[in-house]
């Protein structure tokens, strides 16, 4: 099922929201169809993913299954935990708290562990040398929490993963799960901009200040648009808002959905005194799977998990296929 959406992505990251939200799962998928269509893949992580049971709950985990052949980016002692036989390709040098990550070829069908690069830029020349090495897709198991993981940059579309074990509150994780896949289709801005913090454009001219406040007489004339670079927090959200009757004719403009690190909250304040928000850099959300199961034990009737995903998503002007992990 989810094959079909991958259609021109080469390189694919799959995010979880929270722990237990159902990643392992679509990988699994993933991994299948691919290798039923007799794709060559490369596969890593921005952390660890694969055990047997969660170190944190303590509940039991899905494994990474892959197919003879696959290419692997892991942590050199993670190899010992899988049962493939395999070959090794390259010793990279990049560092772990599991030891250096190496790239390895499946020589046998079997469960591994991932254990990835943290840094983006370290994850750029995993993915370069995993194609290097016959990938024909790689998939980087990714998470929230390391949201640069899913910049354009580096990945060619995103797959959102949710599920319970975010909060108990079904309402809570259904509406945060709308703001997340919001900010991952943000539509695309080609105005001009600086290479400064922030860049006031106004009739197609650009003036930038490496802060805000050089630019508030420009502003206080009109600006079509705000261009933010580096992170936006809800502390530059704050200084916005300080000056918002200034902007209300004004379109926010990030880097890419990776720098927008602000809480729901922060942004729809945002929002409401702004024009809108926009990216230099559009990333490609393909699809929003959730999972109903909960590590904690508060889990979700799966079908109103579903339905209010769906729901919240089409509240926000998103139409975004919603999958449950156990029919992807």
């Amino acid at each position: 099922m989810l094959y079909g959406l991958l259609k021109g992505i080469r390189t694919l990251s799959v995010m979880g929201m929270c722990k237990n939200a159902g990643k392992t799962t679509v990988l699994n998928s993933l991994i299948g169809e691919c290798g039923a269509r007799g794709e060559l893949l490369g596969l890593t992580s921005i952390g660890r993913d694969g055990e047997r049971s969660d170190l944190v709950t303590n509940t039991k985990k899905p494994e990474i299954f892959v197919q003879e052949g696959t290419l692997i980016a892991t942590a050199e002692t993670l190899l010992k935990e899988g049962d493939i036989s395999l070959e090794v390709l390259d010793t990279t040098g990049l560092p772990t708290p599991m030891g250096q990550i190496v790239i390895v070829r499946a020589r046998s069908a079997g469960f591994v562990q991932l254990g990835g690069a943290s840094i983006t830029e370290h994850q750029k020349l995993l993915r370069d040398s995993l194609f290097g090495f016959g990938a024909e897709r790689v998939i980087i198991d990714g998470a929230l929490s390391r949201k640069s993981l899913g910049a354009p940059a580096l990945c060619d579309g995103v797959i959102l993963s949710s599920g319970a074990s975010y909060d108990p509150d079904i309402r809570l994780t259904a509406e945060d799960t709308a703001y997340f896949a919001r900010l991952f289709t943000l539509p695309g801005y080609n105005g001009p901009a600086s290479e400064t913090r922030f860049t006031a454009v106004k009739a197609g001219e650009c003036s930038g200040a490496e802060e805000l406040n050089p630019l508030i007489p420009r502003l206080k004339e009109g600006a079509e648009a705000l261009v933010i670079r580096g992170a936006v927090t809800d502390s530059t959200a704050a200084a916005l808002a300080n000056i918002g009757k200034l902007l209300k004719d004004t379109l926010i403009v990030c880097e890419d959905a990776s720098r927008l690190l602000l809480k729901r909250a922060s942004f729809e304040k945002l929002m409401r005194f702004t024009r809108g928000a926009a990216v230099l850099n559009e990333t490609r959300l393909i699809a929003v799977t959730v999972n109903p199961f909960s590590a904690y034990g508060t889990h979700y009737d799966k079908d109103e998990f579903r339905e209010r995903v769906a729901s919240a998503l089409e509240s926000a002007g998103l139409r975004i296929p919603v999958l449950d992990v156990k029919d992807v």
